[in-house]
């Protein structure tokens, strides 16, 4: 049986540069059975989709006058450094995000007051180490998200 994971999902906005970082679970499912996982994956992917619609018609548009068009920049499968990634979304974080040797979208992400004290838990977490991180990290101001959030996750305007 896979236990249930968190899935971290960065968006880039663009032409204007809004990020937002979703988080969601993965439900557990029985690793013998392809149609279980497939439907924790559908739940996951349906989850983002739901919050990430929620927030850009709620707070992106309210925010801000231009059309935009939404990438996945970064994804993360794994405990993140920091646990701010932890709490409650609904918020504007400084989060690090620092591409693995796997490529795009495989990222390590986590919060840290400095890109040292990033780096240096990265270090002292196996886990962190084996998805191959690649230095420098990159600090982006991320609106934070989750799905335990309730009913409007999307939060006050942008300033």
């Amino acid at each position: 049986m896979g236990s249930q994971t968190d899935i971290f999902r960065l968006f880039g906005y663009r032409p204007c540069g809004h990020d937002l970082l979703v988080r969601v679970v993965r439900p557990a499912a029985a690793n013998a059975g392809q149609g279980a996982l497939d439907a924790a994956d559908a739940a996951a992917d349906a989850a983002t989709r739901r919050l990430t619609a929620r927030w850009e018609q709620g707070h992106l548009r309210s925010g801000c006058p231009h059309p935009h068009t939404p990438s996945l920049v970064a994804e993360m499968q794994e405990a993140p450094v920091g646990e701010e990634l932890y709490g409650p979304g609904g918020r504007r974080l400084g989060v690090w995000v620092a591409r693995t040797e796997y490529g795009a979208p495989w990222t390590v992400l986590g919060t840290a007051p400095t890109e040292a004290e990033f780096w240096e838990e990265v270090r002292d977490d196996p886990d962190l180490l084996g998805l191959g991180p690649l230095a420098p990290a990159e600090l982006r101001r991320v609106y934070f998200v989750t799905d335990g959030d309730g009913p409007d996750p999307s939060g006050p305007v942008l300033p």
